[in-house]
């Protein structure tokens, strides 16, 4: 599967063998990284059925759906050698998950750009990769510790993908802030009107999707594979705590 969402539907992606992999291994997490991952897929499910009957409905399950992934994630966190990193995001507070999922979403943005493609590995029941190398190509089973920080010829290694360097924690702030607004505009009127909805909610819930299902992968992968390293979360996630203006009660 190419790390794309503007060519595949929601129903594309969920129906997709890689998604069915990823959704059949939930069952092996536990406690609330288990029942979010779940709770994920059911509010994706919801999305893409009621899409043609309410635009907006169906946006606002997605973005639900991509929250409780990033509940799920960080759990996983938690319970898999990253207490500490884990424990620094607030799961109740929107601004905080919002943070989370769009470090993610700029993973997958360098993904797309690296053309990723990803397949289940039928014998050893696990995920491969594919990336363009030189004039053929790099293969490998996809984990967490397959992304790294930073940019070819500086800390590359050799079976690593690079996401290149970290982007600002105001960057990061700012778009989180848009996404918190983009979904309070969902939710409730204001005193010029009430919601239209997105301008392209098929490729918003697409995204969402891709998300979703992206962040409870490396949910099953921490909890599957205990023994790797997994430095970009230790890297990142301590930083990825909001400033005051981003708090939200709720």
């Amino acid at each position: 599967m190419e790390s794309k969402t503007s060519f595949m539907s929601c129903s594309e992606l969920l129906d997709h063998d890689v998604s069915k992999w990823i959704v059949g291994k939930i069952d092996k997490l536990q406690g609330r990284a288990r029942f979010c991952s779940y709770n994920a897929v059911r509010f994706l499910h919801w999305a893409d059925d009621i899409f043609e009957t309410s635009h907006l409905v169906a946006s606002y399950c997605a973005m639900n759906a991509t929250e409780e992934a990033v509940a799920a994630f960080i759990s996983s966190a938690k319970e898999n050698g990253h207490k500490s990193s884990g424990g620094k995001v607030n799961l109740h507070a929107h601004p905080n998950k919002a943070m989370v999922s769009i470090f993610a979403q700029r993973c997958t943005i360098i993904a797309n750009k690296a053309k990723l493609a990803i397949q289940v590995h039928k014998p050893t029941d696990s995920l491969a990769f594919r990336v363009p190398k030189g004039e053929g190509y790099h293969y490998g089973h996809l984990h967490l510790s397959t992304f790294q920080i930073g940019t070819s010829g500086s800390n590359e290694i050799d079976n690593g993908i690079m996401l290149g360097d970290m982007p600002s924690l105001e960057d990061i702030e700012n778009e989180a802030q848009l996404t918190h607004q983009k979904r309070n505009s969902l939710l409730y009127a204001t005193d010029s009107g009430v919601s239209s909805g997105f301008i392209r909610p098929d490729y918003e819930i697409a995204r969402n999707t891709a998300l979703s299902l992206g962040l409870i992968w490396a949910a099953v992968d921490m909890y599957m594979h205990p023994e790797q390293d997994r430095p970009l979360i230790e890297e990142i996630l301590p930083h990825l705590v909001p400033t005051p203006r981003l708090r939200s009660p709720s």
